[in-house]
């Protein structure tokens, strides 16, 4: 019974003994997944609208966690960059088996209003983010290269810490819409 008893106050001790990782102020990202709902919705005239809802997965590392927004943090972070996205995005659509870069009138990426990390001491996190993205069947203008018809996209994704850090570039992989 000795034997059993040390041998589990020594996991104990162990287990209390992992530190904290290490990881870089500047965030690293890397692609996880993309995957697409479609969904019809109506309007209060009976018009219906058929979407597909991309919802895009990251991982992410942070070495002192401050990632996300508060209501707060925008309101000062956006006087020094005013076009500021926490998550953001380029668009490429594929034609003739080459991808074209596609700069929509209107941005895709957004902001987080989440912090991943309680309280503002620093310290690292990782975990993964969710982000979606809208594109609705029978509206796509705006978005230069999409024909509504099983048109194949990918993206370069990265975000950007409260420090302004931003992280690498990660690819989705290729991704298609108006499929159903």
């Amino acid at each position: 019974m000795k034997k059993i008893t040390f041998f589990l106050l020594g996991l104990f001790g162990m287990l209390g003994c992992v530190s904290e990782p290490t990881f870089d102020v500047i965030p690293y990202i890397g692609f996880n997944s993309a995957r697409i709902l479609t969904k019809t919705s109506s309007d209060l005239l009976g018009n219906t609208t058929k979407r597909d809802s991309l919802i895009l997965t990251i991982n992410f590392q942070d070495g002192d966690g401050d990632l996300g927004l508060t209501q707060d943090d925008y309101k000062k972070l956006i006087l020094i960059q005013p076009n500021l996205r926490t998550f953001d995005v380029d668009l490429y659509v594929k034609k003739k088996g080459t991808y074209i870069k596609s700069t929509p009138s209107f941005p895709l990426g957004g902001n987080h209003f989440q912090r991943y990390k309680e309280g503002d001491k620093p310290g690292p996190i990782e975990g993964s983010i969710d982000f979606s993205i809208n594109f609705d069947y029978n509206n796509f203008s705006g978005i230069p290269y999409l024909t509504g018809k099983k048109d194949t996209i990918r993206f370069d994704i990265w975000i950007t810490d409260r420090a302004l850090h931003k992280s690498n570039v990660v690819q989705s992989n290729d991704i298609v819409l108006f499929g159903n």
